[in-house]
């Protein structure tokens, strides 16, 4: 194990909280379904089962809460951005949906906030907690629609045709997960041959008290491995997020540190990331190859992922001499 406790098992559905401050893990859960039925009032609707094995009947998506950003991205790429009337903290696109009253954060959610604006649907994923909120909203008669937290590329197109069954916008999910699929395979095909493959660690922090390592079973492994690297967090068997240890984060010799834009400022700028102990010591340190991005870009798995995979490529090229 390369750093400190506080990886995820494997053996369970839902999410771990890798740290007090920290992003949630989620491992893998079932499938999410749909089928036709006839809601309580006689209108025709469906029952979608979530990725929690909750089924909710769904028959009116007209005031739709959306609670990571992700999930916000998808539905108004699917032509249903006109029914959202709010979303949690983490949404920050499109533009229209940045304004929308704000019920809160997805992982630490409460009733009230996301009642108070009278949803007629709520959409969330396996990192949606409490599980008391989530039974409490259902319990109010609005059904809660929870979808999995892909870590794959083909679990990111999945998980764009799973809303548009939940919202009765198959054509459209089918269409925009073609777009995506299209969009990351050309990245991809520009990805040059490094050679030797660079050492790539995530870095999570928002300041010198929280400093997470990410591993396997996070949105960020596939970006690293997509552009030629190694993710030195899944290559030491962490999964999740780990705390970082000087010794530990040393003896991984990342060649590249990518790390959060609001997590780098919370710092310092690089110099207080390179403060750190042990950051200095590593070829990254060693060479100033530090990269960072929005947090709304790097960890927001959704429709504009191929963007910052494009980006990340790009630097990535630019840093070790490849341009």
């Amino acid at each position: 194990m390369l750093l400190a406790a506080g990886c995820a098992g494997s053996g369970s559905v839902g999410t771990t909280p890798a740290a007090t401050d920290g992003p949630p893990v989620t491992v893998a859960s079932p499938p999410s379904s749909t089928t036709t039925t006839v809601g309580a009032g006689g209108d025709e609707g469906h029952t979608f089962v979530g990725a929690d094995g909750v089924a909710s009947v769904v028959d009116d998506p007209s005031r739709i809460i959306t609670l990571s950003g992700d999930l916000t991205e998808i539905v108004f790429a699917l032509g249903m951005g006109e029914s959202v009337v709010a979303t949690d903290v983490t949404t920050v696109h499109p533009p229209e949906a940045v304004g929308l009253p704000i019920v809160g954060v997805g992982r630490f959610l409460t009733a009230e906030g996301v009642l108070g604006e009278n949803p007629t649907l709520v959409i969330g994923d396996m990192q949606t907690s409490p599980l008391e909120t989530i039974e409490q909203i259902r319990s109010a008669g609005v059904p809660v629609a929870i979808l999995d937290v892909p870590v794959t590329f083909e679990g990111l197109y999945g998980k764009i045709e799973q809303i548009g069954l939940l919202l009765g916008r198959e054509g459209a999910a089918r269409d925009l997960a073609s777009r995506v699929r299209t969009a990351i395979e050309e990245v991809l095909a520009s990805v040059p041959d490094h050679g030797t493959a660079p050492r790539i660690a995530f870095v999570y922090s928002r300041g010198p008290d929280v400093m997470l390592l990410f591993g396997a079973e996070m949105t960020t492994r596939p970006l690293i491995e997509a552009v030629g690297g190694v993710d030195v967090g899944a290559a030491a068997g962490v999964v999740g997020t780990v705390s970082v240890t000087p010794e530990a984060l040393v003896a991984a010799a990342p060649d590249v540190i990518v790390i959060t834009s609001e997590g780098l400022q919370a710092l310092g700028g690089i110099d207080g990331l390179l403060a750190q102990p042990g950051f200095a010591e590593t070829p990254a340190g060693r060479d100033r190859h530090i990269l960072d991005y929005p947090e709304g870009d790097i960890l927001t798995f959704g429709p504009r992922i191929a963007e910052t995979l494009g980006r990340l490529s790009k630097d990535l090229q630019d840093l070790l001499g490849e341009s």
